[in-house]
């Protein structure tokens, strides 16, 4: 019981010498620069991917993602960052 009372009386001395520090300064860092093609390839964490399947036919949209291969594809549109694909499926 006596060494509670002795915690409990500490304390206050503990949480004044803890306050009494100095805080730590920020670690400041400069931001990286990035090169233009390296600025081409940055998404921001967006890419996308749309497959719809129904009886008939299959639909495939990417978002900056690379469009598969597709032989059988009635509609096939890619470019760099957008690809639409529909096919007419057995």
């Amino acid at each position: 019981m006596k060494s509670l009372l002795f915690a409990v009386a500490a304390l206050p001395l503990l949480s004044g010498a803890a306050l009494a520090t100095q805080p730590m300064q920020p670690v400041t860092k400069q931001p990286v620069q990035l090169t233009s093609q390296q600025m081409d390839k940055v998404t921001a964490g967006f890419t996308f991917r749309e497959v719809t399947v129904s009886n008939t036919s299959g639909l495939i949209v990417n978002v900056d993602l690379p469009a598969p291969v597709c032989t059988v594809c009635f509609l096939n549109v890619t470019s760099r960052n957008l690809s639409v694909q529909a096919a007419f499926l057995p």
